[in-house]
């Protein structure tokens, strides 16, 4: 027999906090039949003899993530994030409402979040060894998030970085990817609550129009017995919590025993009547590709509960000792890590993540050759990551190793071409190389995904100018000072630039510009020398090279040269 299983995934995407709401109203009755908001699409079996629609659910796992609180400061919002988590996780394991066991049920709050952590509780490490194929799994995940210009969107992890958005957060497309190649069960919930993040969203470029805030469910392409629900509909902002907690009080009526469309037609109009008073409309969603008699989150298990298998129990035990490892990094203590780390690998030899994390261990210290030794074991074990093969040729690089940092640099490109790492680590190896044409592309790709960095912009000019397009390199370099008007290599390269250009006159001006900005830099009175020199100001020069053969370290390669110089043009008494 043919088995479906429904992953319920709950996604609260919440962009802003909502205070004070007004006081709950009492729950609308369900109109009959599909609910205004849910989409049901009918699926017309070939052989519906040959598949039972009505199976009885033998177990029933969860993954409930909840984040309000980040590594990047700027994305603590003070929102309860983590607290609608931690509520809908009391929901599933009360035995009077949810009926989920606790040990099938994984919370993640904050600093457990990160992106690794969370596709792992999805993949193989746990979610993806447990549950069978009659099975019930709910994914519930409130955080922040942003949509993106192809119409995809973005969920914010604990370690998600502001610089690098694409490398460090967790694309819809990638959870259900997670979900349907590691997962048996074909009956799967999704509720995603996604706070709208414009710090993330700014830095990345990514919203194509001002009025897109949220995940668009009619853009994922489910699988069969998934159901989405969103806090909102993608023009909308998400307002705090608030889909959350009434999704939630509605899952509880009748001990449970209501079914899901009923209890999301609820929360539903109780949100939009809740957010409307206030002006700020939420309108959840919900999207379904289930067949069969109505969903029940609330009906017991018809198997008894199911032991933990060994392999995942030494997972779990492994990980404990993984995140205090992460912890004691975190707080300079490497000692303590290097011992967590080891117990971590003791307990699961094959946990890849706390083998790469224990090579960046490595790193620190500068032991780059057991570095390395680390990477290419992790990557034995989890080829496909893009963050294994950008850290493994970080390691190469210092051992000098260069034609195989390249080839892993080339990998990690093509698992993750958004990463703005590898995207700016390979176009430098490019440049070093003389494949400036191929710098340039990768920068070109980096500057659009990443709009709003000046450093990349600023990067950008430099290899513009050493293909000659000296006015793109000048265009860029007058972003980069736009955007970081304090960044001292932007003036020194819009100088460059403009000084290749023939314009003397701006060039001095730029050079100025970073002279005020760093007078303690070395490079920037040798630039301002050049210049200087080129204006027929001679006494100028003289200071300047004065000042740079003060200020550059004693083996730089051009003080002999420039200190030969000076003397020529210093008068002879």
């Amino acid at each position: 027999m043919v088995m479906r299983f429904l992953l319920i995934v709950l996604a609260f995407i919440s962009q802003l906090g909502l205070k004070g709401l007004a006081a709950q109203e009492s729950a609308t009755p369900p109109a009959p039949g599909p609910a205004p908001g849910v989409e049901w699409t009918t699926i017309e079996d070939l052989k519906p003899e040959a598949r039972a629609t009505n199976r009885p659910i033998k177990q029933k796992w969860a993954v409930v993530v909840g984040l309000g609180k980040f590594k990047e400061k700027r994305l603590d919002y003070g929102m309860n994030l983590d607290k609608a988590a931690s509520a809908f996780y009391d929901y599933a394991v009360d035995p009077q409402c949810g009926r989920f066991q606790k040990d099938h049920v994984r919370l993640l709050l904050n600093s457990e979040s990160t992106s690794q952590n969370i596709l792992s509780s999805l993949g193989k490490p746990w979610l993806g060894s447990l549950a069978g194929p009659d099975d019930l799994v709910v994914v519930f995940i409130s955080t922040l998030g942003f949509p993106t210009t192809d119409g995809g969107s973005y969920l914010c992890a604990y370690d998600c970085a502001l610089d690098n958005v694409y490398g460090t957060c967790i694309s819809i497309q990638n959870l259900m990817s997670t979900l349907k190649q590691n997962v048996k069960a074909d009956r799967i919930l999704l509720v995603l609550q996604a706070c709208y993040s414009g710090n993330a969203e700014l830095d990345a470029g990514a919203k194509s129009l001002l009025t897109s805030y949220n995940l668009d469910i009619d853009k994922v392409n489910l699988g069969k017995g998934y159901i989405i629900l969103s806090s909102s509909r993608p023009d909308q902002m998400t307002w705090g919590d608030a889909f959350s907690t009434d999704l939630i009080q509605a899952l509880k009526e009748n001990n449970g025993m209501v079914p899901l469309k009923d209890a999301f037609e609820n929360a539903r109009i109780k949100t939009e009547k809740e957010t409307a008073s206030l002006n700020k409309k939420q309108t959840p969603v919900m999207k379904s590709d289930w067949q069969g008699k109505d969903l029940v989150l609330g009906i017991p298990p018809v198997e008894a509960v199911s032991n933990i298998p060994s392999g995942v129990l030494n997972y779990l035990s492994a990980e404990s000792h993984y995140l205090k490892a992460n912890r004691a990094v975190a707080a300079g203590n490497l000692d303590e890590a290097k011992s967590e780390y080891e117990l971590a690998l003791a307990t699961d030899p094959d946990y890849a993540d706390a083998i790469s994390d224990y090579g960046t261990l490595y790193s620190l210290k500068g032991d780059w050759a057991k570095a390395a030794e680390q990477y290419k074991r992790a990557i034995s074990i989890r080829p496909d990551d893009s963050l294994f093969h950008a850290n493994y040729a970080r390691t190469l690089a210092k051992l000098g190793q260069t034609d195989d940092c390249l080839s892993e640099l080339e990998k990690a490109y093509k698992l993750n071409p958004k990463d703005r790492v590898v995207l700016q680590a390979l176009s430098d190896m490019y440049v070093h190389q003389h494949n400036i044409s191929g710098a340039s592309d990768l920068m070109k790709q980096a500057v659009t995904l990443y709009p709003g960095s000046a450093k990349l912009h600023d990067r950008f000019s430099y290899i513009l100018a050493q293909a000659g397009d000296f006015d793109s390199a000048v265009g860029q370099a007058q972003e980069a000072v736009k955007l970081d008007p304090a960044l001292t290599s932007a003036h020194l390269n819009l100088g460059a630039s403009l000084l290749l250009k023939g314009d003397t006159d701006k060039a001095l001006s730029a050079y100025k510009e970073a002279c005020q900005l760093s007078p303690e830099n070395a490079d920037v009175h040798y630039c301002l020398s050049k210049v200087l020199e080129k204006t027929g100001d001679i006494e100028g020069t003289r200071g300047e090279l004065t000042q740079f053969l003060k200020l550059c370290s004693p083996d730089d390669p051009r003080a002999a040269k420039e200190k030969a110089h000076l003397a020529e043009l210093t008068p002879q008494h």
